[in-house]
């Protein structure tokens, strides 16, 4: 049996320090940092990997990921609009379906048979409380502060849990022990209701509508009912893939391994300033959509007024236009009873890319299309060219 001895894990591009633990002696060794796989949650990972040199037994560990599962129409409709990576995005998973989903590729087939369930020992159980505490707060403090937002928390989780898989790798009988700290929080999202306009909705539907105040979910984590987006992940992830015939040696080494493992706090730094960085850059950019729509939202009954006066000035003219001369009224009957019903329903006619003709409110100083063909009209003055570029809208003009 070989000697256990603590081993500093360091990416092999650069020689950056990932993580310590206790692995056997004279294991070969790997670690990488990487973006490759990453989002605006979790911008930076780290994979580490010990094994055997006939790879019998292979001991690895992922760090933090992350993901959103949004279940919300219009939170969809608006992350899809405003450009959002789809690496953000994951459907949730339960405990069981996700870890067989994540072991799958180390069988030969999909003939792979769990055996058993566990808590997944180490500081993560130990500290469990703390830990859940801390992750909703962090939740609460970063996304409570986007602009119009109300967040309700319907459930929460901080769950260790470890399972047995058995199948075949490579025709051998194999045995694999998958473990992770899920975290998550489910939530209700309302946009604040003074921030509810006609006329804007473009701009005003950053995320949903109003919500009334929930009891706590009782469902499982991850099926409350009333919920609009599950923002979960886990902490750390570990396998141990190993030959059944090694399974004992194998488990004591994983658990050695996992309970020893201690990951670099400069990593985590490093990867929570770029984290940090992210968030900046989207409160910024949520900030920018919310002073449009309260620039729109005080030029609005003005805008109204001079709604009032251009349809009383067409009335007007319609009127002088029948009384002039009959054969004047019959020439140009068509063009006025056009105007006559824009004027009348309080609309303007705008012709899309595709050659469709909608109205919009006479409200809308500016008229926009997305590149979904969604049109939107907005009161007052025109969005910044840079935003209009990143949402991949364009202005139409009146026929």
């Amino acid at each position: 049996m070989p000697k256990p001895v603590r081993y500093t894990f360091k990416d092999r591009a650069t020689g950056a320090p990932v993580a310590t633990a206790i692995i056997p002696e004279g294991y070969l060794v790997n670690a990488t940092i990487t973006d490759k796989y990453s989002n605006d949650l979790v911008p930076l990972q780290a994979y580490t990997s010990a094994l055997t040199e006939d790879h019998s037994i292979v001991l690895n560990s992922h760090s933090k990921c992350l993901w959103e599962h949004v279940i919300n129409s219009l939170m969809k409709h608006t992350a899809k609009m405003t450009g959002v990576s789809k690496a953000n995005f994951a459907d949730y998973q339960d405990p069981p379906q996700f870890l067989l989903d994540f072991v799958a590729p180390y069988f030969d087939s999909k003939k792979i048979m769990p055996v058993a369930t566990a808590t997944l020992p180490g500081s993560f159980a130990d500290n469990r409380q703390a830990i859940h505490n801390s992750f909703v707060q962090e939740f609460i403090d970063k996304e409570g502060n986007a602009p119009n937002v109300q967040l309700e928390i319907v459930s929460s989780i901080c769950e260790p849990i470890l399972m047995k898989f058995m199948g075949t790798r490579k025709g051998k009988p194999t045995v694999v022990l998958a473990g992770y700290e899920l975290m998550g929080v489910e939530y209700r999202n309302a946009i604040r209701p003074e921030m509810l306009m006609g006329g804007t909705i473009g701009l005003m539907s950053v995320l949903m509508g109003a919500a009334k105040k929930k009891p706590k979910s009782q469902a499982p984590f991850g099926h409350a009912k009333e919920r609009d987006s599950i923002r979960w992940g886990y902490n750390r992830l570990y396998t141990c893939i190993c030959d059944a015939e090694l399974e004992g040696r194998a488990t004591e080494e994983f658990l050695r391994f996992v309970l020893s493992f201690t990951p670099d706090m400069s990593f985590i730094q490093r990867r929570e300033q770029l984290a940090y960085e992210k968030w900046v850059q989207a409160m910024q950019f949520a900030n920018q959509l919310s002073a449009q729509a309260r620039q729109g939202q005080i030029q609005a009954q003005q805008r109204a007024l001079e709604a009032s006066r251009m349809i009383a000035q067409n009335s007007a003219e319609m009127s002088a236009g029948i009384m002039d001369s009959w054969n004047r009224k019959m020439a140009s009957d068509s063009r006025i009873s056009q105007s006559r019903s824009e004027a009348i329903r309080g609309v303007n006619t705008y012709q899309t890319t595709y050659g469709r003709n909608v109205e919009v409110d006479v409200t809308a100083d500016h008229v926009y299309q997305n590149n979904y063909g969604d049109v939107y009209g907005v009161s007052g003055s025109a969005p910044d060219q840079e935003l209009l570029n990143r949402l991949n809208w364009t202005e139409l003009h009146r026929r």
